[in-house]
């Protein structure tokens, strides 16, 4: 990646996008006003020959200082230094190319700043056949493309090589990207491959999904106008929130198609039941070549037009009866896919990964009379606790039984968890550890194998340092790495690095130490390893004989099911509902709790 310290010659930028008005570089004449202008509302003043640079400091400074010549500008919600050079000490904090922060230093030089480097990449033939169908199909004027191939096909390098292509092709200059969490992994990892595949003179701007808010003014509108949009891991966006209402808005969903960027949308795993494609709803509704209005309430469109959908607690879900027939969800999901994926240009691709599938099992392990014991207890208290709950009609209480149960449960198997780890890194892998929780789970794991002298890479809670963390495991510096998020991270054997150097070709072997009951998180999980012909098998460790062997039966059984589907999530959850004695609580809140 290129440093910003020396650089005072930028290119100029080839067309003027819509500035913020804290951004609009000042008048060297300062105007008199009634109220004292200060620090914390400006913006910097840029003396000629010189310019700004837009930091990211921690608070409270570098060593409990601010350095000399930082101002913290309130308007801009960042640090900032002018000078003729950036002194070295701030290099480390300087905007990275492609980020927010980058683009509104440019606004306020009028310049764009150097781009990100790496080592060149090239796409495969199939990943180049993609990237020609997404083409053609922005050539017949279609608003959106979905890419949904398999985990770990290399969905980034199509999704970069279609935005250019099209970019080029429509004379167009500004490239958004959307990314899941963890954003200190995944924006680097996007931020690699445009430079490895080149910037072609873009502005691209890489942001994560929960930031969206920083490019909307305060009417509500768009500070800039995006003329391409990639929406990575699209399934985020399936329910109504803030960030979906932001993503609509930058992607001018509810304008008229003519009018609207081009969007491509990217997840292998769309959604629980087809009402939750609603990131795709104004595809479907140029399709059918109605107004994107006609189609703002994507489920309510679908059961109109006879899909077995319903709503349940202000969500679409399937109906009662699709519900116990997998078949239906099954077919009914093939008629909604079918209509992007069978179109002339599809609007839909979908691609197996050639290595297949990932090996999955569930491996059970013997608890010891100590640990029966206390397993034993914990269960008397989950059902007492049940009890008094289910009588006073208190869902809160029942939830948080739940959680309880599951936290001690997996806590009883820590050491089991560990040991088998240490089997598999005898047998010459790379061992990957899922959990969902972090203080009852993937901290007490990390903790137990740190003890026994093996290095831990840790990628779960709010760790700053998770993209070193995860170069740590796939450098081969820490042998196990224990984490928590399912997407957007890559764990796999021979990752090629910026650089143009790879991860170890050692092996990997993944082990959920708790259920995932979504089976869509599930496959993402998965897919961190697995991947780019790449196989990783993995295992879900439960304790025979107890309520988790049930549960991870469940698991086993929906991911197996949904091999030919999205998925069946929503009879997941009625059935893992069931296996605790919890019934009586609603499906919806139990998904919640668990998934």
């Amino acid at each position: 990646m290129a440093t910003r310290s020396s650089r005072s010659t930028t290119k100029k930028r080839k067309t003027t996008s819509t500035r913020t008005t804290s951004a609009k570089k000042p008048s060297a004449k300062r105007t008199t006003s009634k109220k004292k202008t200060t620090a914390a509302t400006a913006v910097p003043t840029i003396p000629p020959g010189q310019r700004v640079w837009l930091l990211e400091l921690p608070w409270g400074g570098l060593g409990g200082g601010m350095p000399a010549g930082v101002t913290y500008y309130k308007s801009l919600t960042a640090h900032a230094y002018v000078g003729t050079s950036l002194p070295e000490v701030l290099d480390p904090y300087a905007s990275k190319p492609y980020s927010y922060l980058r683009w509104q230093e440019d606004e306020l030089n009028g310049t764009e700043g150097p781009g990100a480097t790496a080592a060149p990449m090239t796409l495969r033939p199939e990943q180049r056949a993609d990237v020609d169908a997404i083409t053609m199909a922005a050539e017949q004027q279609f608003r959106q493309v979905h890419l949904a191939n398999d985990v770990g096909t290399g969905k980034t390098l199509v999704a970069v090589a279609a935005a250019k292509a099209i970019a080029k092709m429509r004379g167009a200059h500004t490239v958004l990207v959307t990314v899941d969490r963890p954003a200190r992994i995944t924006i680097p990892s996007w931020r690699r491959t445009i430079a490895a595949l080149g910037d072609d003179g873009l502005r691209w701007i890489i942001m994560s999904s929960d930031s969206l808010g920083k490019l909307m003014a305060r009417n509500g509108r768009p500070r800039l106008k995006v003329d391409v949009a990639v929406i990575d891991e699209a399934h985020q966006f399936r329910h109504a929130s803030k960030r979906t209402s932001y993503m609509r808005r930058l992607t001018r969903m509810d304008g008229p198609h003519e009018k609207a960027p081009f969007v491509l949308s990217i997840t292998a795993t769309p959604g629980h039941h087809p009402g939750e494609w609603g990131y795709l709803s104004t595809l479907y509704a140029q399709v059918h070549d109605d107004s994107p209005a006609a189609w703002s309430d994507f489920g309510r469109a679908l059961s109109e037009r006879g899909v077995p959908l319903e709503t349940s607690y202000g969500k679409w879900t399937w109906t009662a009866e699709a519900k116990e027939s997998l078949p239906t969800q099954q077919a009914a999901i093939s008629d909604v896919r079918d209509i992007l994926l069978r179109h002339d240009p599809p609007l839909m691709l979908t691609r197996s990964a050639p290595w297949g599938p990932p090996p999955f099992d569930v491996d059970l392990v013997e608890l010891t009379p100590d640990q029966w014991r206390a397993y034993e207890l914990e269960w008397g208290d989950f059902q007492r606790e049940m009890q008094l709950a289910r009588t006073g009609n208190n869902v809160a209480r029942g939830l948080a039984a739940l959680v309880r149960l599951r936290q001690k449960a997996s806590m009883i198997r820590v050491e089991h968890t560990v040991a088998a780890a240490k089997a598999e890194l005898e047998r010459g892998y790379q061992v990957l550890i899922a959990t969902e929780m972090v203080s009852t789970a993937a901290h007490p794991v990390a903790e137990l194998l740190e003890a026994d002298g093996i290095p831990v890479a840790r990628i779960y809670g709010s760790n700053p340092q998770a993209e070193s963390e995860r170069m740590r495991f796939q450098r081969g510096e820490a042998p196990v790495v224990v984490f928590n998020t399912p997407t957007a991270i890559n764990l796999q054997a021979r990752e090629q690095f910026a650089d143009g150097s790879f991860a170890t070709a050692t092996p990997r072997r993944g082990f959920f130490h708790q259920a995932r009951y979504s089976g869509l998180l599930a496959e993402q999980t998965m897919g961190r390893a697995h991947r780019n012909h790449q196989v990783c098998a993995w295992s879900l460790l439960a304790a025979a004989g107890t309520i988790e062997e049930r549960a991870g039966t469940v698991m086993l059984s929906r991911l197996i099911a949904s091999a030919t589907s999205t998925d069946a999530d929503a009879s997941t959850f009625s059935e893992v509902a069931r296996v605790f004695g919890i019934d009586w609580i609603p499906a919806v809140r139990v998904a919640d709790e668990l998934g």
